[in-house]
């Protein structure tokens, strides 16, 4: 059996019932309801690894229980509306990834075992427990995870840690945005350039102080630097 918990929350019966269906049988505890209320109402005590959350729900906006739940489960959007702006939205409100309605349920399958996958890695690349300086004020825990501004903890969601972990460790070289894609969030991440941006401004809002200059760097008509 699958370690991993998976919340449906859809409500066309349809398609919730093909997605509940395959992704047991590829191994996963699967459990799905059809509305915001009941997706929220189960999810504390369900405690899902993922959520596959439908954003044309009947009774609460899929953009609202995302803003909710991003900062403590993996959450992988479906939606019919392939509007560049709804991604963005998406993910500036800490959704994991999108997937576009109508959609291949091996695609979904694939998309849930690259984030898992993932998700290991990072799990299995932690193997030290020390803060580490990145400037006078903001201090990195690498394994736990933790970051502080002026020895107060700041919360980032997972993938904003991982980018900025990866711009700490390789400090003073640029990236574009495309190299970012690649080594922060996979060759198997299908999202374009504008994910980057969304998060490090995302970044930028939590960690940069005022009148000072920004803890990554653009780098204009390449990407990004943190010197």
């Amino acid at each position: 059996m699958n370690k991993y918990k998976i919340l449906i929350v859809e409500d066309e019966f349809s398609i919730n019932d093909i997605l509940t269906i395959a992704l047991s049988k590829e191994g996963y505890r699967v459990r799905n309801v059809f509305n915001g209320k009941d997706a929220l109402e189960v999810i504390e005590d369900f405690n899902p690894d993922l959520v596959l959350l439908d954003l044309m729900l009947p009774d609460i906006d899929g953009f609202d229980i995302c803003k909710r739940i991003s900062h403590k489960y993996l959450v992988i959007m479906l939606t019919a509306r392939n509007e560049i702006i709804d991604r963005v939205l998406g993910l500036e409100l800490g959704a994991d990834d999108y997937i576009a309605k109508p959609f291949d349920i091996r695609e979904v399958c694939a998309r849930i075992k690259a984030l898992f996958r993932r998700l290991n890695n990072e799990e299995r690349s932690c193997n030290y427990d020390e803060f580490k300086d990145i400037n006078s004020s903001i201090k990195i825990n690498i394994k736990s995870r933790i970051l502080l501004k002026d020895e107060t903890e700041i919360f980032l969601k997972r993938k904003e840690f991982d980018l900025l972990l990866f711009l700490y460790e390789n400090r003073n070289r640029v990236f574009s945005r495309e190299e970012l894609l690649d080594k922060v969030w996979g060759y198997e991440y299908e999202g374009d350039t504008r994910t980057v941006d969304v998060h490090i401004r995302r970044i930028r809002a939590k960690l940069d102080s005022e009148n000072k200059e920004s803890i990554i760097e653009t780098v204009f008509g390449i990407g990004y630097v943190m010197r």
